[in-house]
């Protein structure tokens, strides 16, 4: 069943620009489920890792989000992954660690998004 996705567009979460980059709308689907596969697993590794001040385990983790964020996400959360990517990356753990209490929210809010757009499109198969 077609989607309209010119007004999926959440807070964090742009399904236009995910369907204007990726083409197709089955893909746009299997792929935001990937996502949140994504984030469901990492998300939690990084925010234990940042605990920890341990940037070696927390910039690949984060490395990896911010390469594929920009495909279905607004560009201050993207903006936000890079940010606390390189401060990990560049080994500043208190500063990613203070840059990331500020992402925090914002990929609950993200992975929220996501399993509510899933949500909707499973109902419409029903």
């Amino acid at each position: 069943m077609p989607t309209d996705f010119s007004r999926n567009m959440g807070s964090h979460l742009d399904l236009p620009s995910a369907l204007s980059k990726i083409g197709e709308e089955a893909a746009v689907r299997d792929m935001l489920g990937m996502l949140a596969d994504l984030l469901a697993q990492d998300v939690p590794r990084i925010d234990e890792a940042l605990r920890n001040q341990d940037t070696g385990v927390a910039a690949p983790l984060l490395h990896s989000l911010k390469g594929c964020m920009p495909i279905f996400c607004t560009l201050p959360i993207c903006d936000q992954v890079a940010q606390v990517e390189l401060l990990a990356k560049r080994g500043e753990a208190g500063l990613a660690q203070a840059a990331y209490v500020q992402l925090a929210p914002a990929f609950a809010d993200l992975a929220l998004e996501i399993q509510q757009q899933i949500a909707l499109w499973t109902a419409s198969v029903k």
